[in-house]
């Protein structure tokens, strides 16, 4: 006997009002962090978001409610943490490439 797993599509669509729930924000801040460009919603007419965009988005919110910051300091929290992510990847491929060349 076989049995299927049933996971989530991770791209599947999420209707704003579910996702800023499963995100735990408020719908008004999650609004501004569209404005802002750190949230981008698969279909800005219908405002729908990728599952995917779920674990920034919980990100956000935990920044939000436990640093008290505002829309504008969350955007630029979130652009310097994406950076910083950024940032360590490129080092790690460096790295990777300079190992192979190392006797």
């Amino acid at each position: 006997e076989t049995f299927e797993a049933l996971w989530p599509d991770a791209d599947c669509a999420l209707a704003f009002d579910e996702f800023a729930e499963r995100a735990g924000l408020a719908q008004d801040l999650l609004r501004q962090l569209v404005e802002y460009d750190v949230l981008l919603p698969l279909d800005a007419t219908a405002m729908t978001f990728a599952r995917s965009s779920l674990g920034a988005a919980q990100t956000a919110c935990r920044l939000h409610r436990d640093f008290e910051l505002d829309a504008a300091a969350l955007a630029l929290v979130m652009r310097l943490l994406d950076r910083i992510r950024n940032l360590e990847s490129a080092m790690g491929a460096l790295e990777a490439r300079q190992s192979q060349y190392r006797f």
